[in-house]
């Protein structure tokens, strides 16, 4: 039973790592925007890769992020299960919110603007709050499971997360949040956005940071 839920844990991880890539550089690739320009991970967006209308392949990213975030609620429960006690029920219900509301961005794009935001800043909080707790466990925990080195992934989403979420929004007013500013801004985009490229770090990180530990998990006996 134990063998059977490991596989679980790592097969989810590896495939929703693997569906989001694909499905994140498909869509890219045939992406055009308003002005008909391309697809940059410098000024865009990751959910601008959904937006249907614009989008030429918004369903298929939609439909990516849907599956890719249902195997990170898996895998996030999984990984649960190993940690343990008290501190995995809770990284359980922060990993399990995380995935599922990176599920739901896939089925609010972009035009959905109200819920869209509301289930984005949800996985981008809980996200942080769950790579968080994994680099605190690893660090302080009496555990033998993960070598010190998974700080060096866990650590780098957490900066990524924090950097997105509370650094200064160079080009955001006052009265704004960060949703407000974004829309206001797509109508005369910068060249480099520093918000998208650190949401992309975020993305990125975590797709690093999973396959890390799903691999780590599948090595074990």
């Amino acid at each position: 039973m134990r063998r059977d839920y490991r596989t679980i844990t790592y097969a989810a991880g590896l495939i929703g790592c693997a569906v989001l890539t694909l499905g994140a550089i498909i869509t890219a690739l045939a992406y055009r925007g308003r002005t008909g320009e391309p697809y940059s991970l410098l000024n865009h967006f990751v959910s601008e890769l959904g937006e249907v209308g614009v989008s030429e392949l918004a369903w298929l990213f939609n439909g990516a992020l849907f599956i890719g975030g249902l195997c990170l609620a898996v895998f996030m429960l999984g990984l649960a299960l190993r940690l343990r006690g008290w501190f995995g029920a809770v990284f359980g219900v922060v990993g399990l919110i995380t995935g599922l509301s990176g599920a739901l961005v896939g089925m609010f794009p972009m035009n959905n603007l109200v819920p869209h935001a509301r289930v984005a800043m949800t996985f981008f909080d809980m996200g942080l709050l769950a790579t968080l707790l994994f680099s605190l466990y690893v660090l302080f925990s009496r555990q033998r499971l993960f070598p010190k080195w998974f700080l060096a992934p866990s650590l780098l989403a957490t900066a990524f997360f924090v950097g997105f979420l509370y650094l200064p929004q160079p080009h955001a007013s006052e009265s704004e949040d960060m949703v407000q500013s974004a829309v206001r801004l797509m109508a005369n985009r910068p060249a480099v956005w520093p918000t998208a490229i650190l949401e992309w770090g975020v993305i990125i990180a975590v797709l690093v940071w999973v396959v890390a530990v799903a691999f780590h998990l599948r090595a074990q006996k």
